[in-house]
């Protein structure tokens, strides 16, 4: 996702381009990203601001078989030239921030894949109704009861569970 800026740096502060966007999505475990960004000049460099959606994969929490999200998420974020476009001279840029490469080159793959990773679901389901594995036998609930009783205490509990029948009677 990698868009030639030189043009729109040689044009006055706020001028703007909007792109569409509809890629694979590289390094991470997504469909193709959708979306349309738009990228506004300004005095210290360019504005990246877009809306986008894709599909990500993973694994259920519950039964541990394939799983995906639907996510959306909007973008903002400048990206600082290292270098001049008229002059060619070098330019400071602090740690962490985006940069524009010396060609120019604006990538969006790196800041769309923290957004990607950042809305992705902590807990991802196949469905949101699935019964998961039995915590005994590992069967998959989703294709029938295995017999054994879902409300298996840990024996660790015994000392504390006799205490409370205790102080009921």
């Amino acid at each position: 996702m990698q868009i030639n800026v030189a043009q729109l740096l040689m044009e006055p502060v706020g001028a703007r381009r909007i792109y569409k966007i509809d890629e694979p999505a590289a390094e991470i475990p997504a469909d193709r990203i959708k979306g349309e960004i738009i990228l506004t000049h300004t005095s210290r460099g360019i504005l990246a601001m877009g809306e986008f959606s894709t599909t990500v994969k993973g694994t259920c929490a519950r039964c541990l078989k394939d799983a995906r999200a639907d996510i959306t998420f909007h973008m903002e974020d400048e990206y600082f030239p290292l270098n001049d476009i008229a002059t060619g001279s070098h330019q400071d840029v602090e740690p962490g921030e985006f940069t524009l490469g010396y060609d120019h080159i604006l990538d969006l793959s790196e800041a769309i894949r923290q957004y990607v990773i950042m809305f992705t679901p902590v807990k991802m389901l196949c469905r949101a109704e699935c019964p998961g594995i039995c915590p005994v036998c590992g069967h998959d609930l989703s294709t029938g009861s295995c017999g054994h009783n879902k409300k298996t205490v840990d024996s660790r509990w015994d000392k504390l569970i006799q205490l409370e029948k205790e102080s009921k009677v």
